[in-house]
């Protein structure tokens, strides 16, 4: 099974290559997209895995593009956190705005395989609950972080047809926020399905 995936990983872009729908010239472009957020060690020993929601928007050409990305991921504190601070409940988000190229080998085939690397600014939300009130900070606290970061990752979109307006894609992407103290730096992956147009 593992080798038959590697196998469509590898030769899908190549097979698409052969057939090319929509404009040659440089347009403008967007996407919207929601999924699964999973966090990296050392974050990954506090944090549940969560979702997160993706846009842009920018323009393309034949096989690069460029675009303006935003992020918002949410995560759950686990057990381990929670007690660290004495809460009952709290999460963990991010949210960044980044500009990112975009590399495709195909944009305009049925099948495009893209990578994309850029960065920009990453801001990073902590905040806690205790139910009850009666917990070290007074029931409810929070801490705001802004930082710079980068992220790349790679993908697919499928064109459901030549007329169609939009690509349904799926991709998944490395973030990493610049912190500074134990850990220098907080990483997740936002598994992301949605529409491209």
């Amino acid at each position: 099974m593992k080798q038959l995936l590697i196998f469509l990983i590898l030769t899908l872009p190549a097979a698409a290559q052969w057939r090319h729908f929509g404009p040659k010239e440089t347009r403008v472009t967007g996407y919207f997209g929601m999924g699964a957020a999973v966090p990296i060690n050392p974050a990954a020993r506090l944090l549940d895995t969560g979702w997160s929601l993706s846009t842009g928007v920018g323009v393309t050409g034949k096989y690069v593009g460029v675009l303006l990305d935003a992020n918002y991921s949410d995560f759950g504190l686990n057990r381990t956190a929670l007690a660290r601070v004495g809460a009952s409940h709290g999460d963990e988000k991010y949210w960044s705005l980044t500009v990112n190229p975009v590399f495709h080998v195909n944009e305009r085939g049925p099948i495009d395989f893209y990578v994309t690397v850029g960065g920009g600014l990453y801001s990073q939300i902590v905040d806690f609950h205790d139910h009850n009130g009666f917990g070290p900070y007074g029931g409810h606290g929070s801490d705001t972080l802004y930082k710079p970061g980068v992220n790349g990752g790679a993908g697919f979109a499928f064109n459901p047809g030549p007329h169609s307006p939009v690509k349904i894609f799926a991709e998944a992407r490395f973030h990493h926020m610049f912190t500074s103290g134990p850990g220098a730096g907080v990483s997740y992956i936002p598994i992301t399905v949605g529409v491209r147009f």
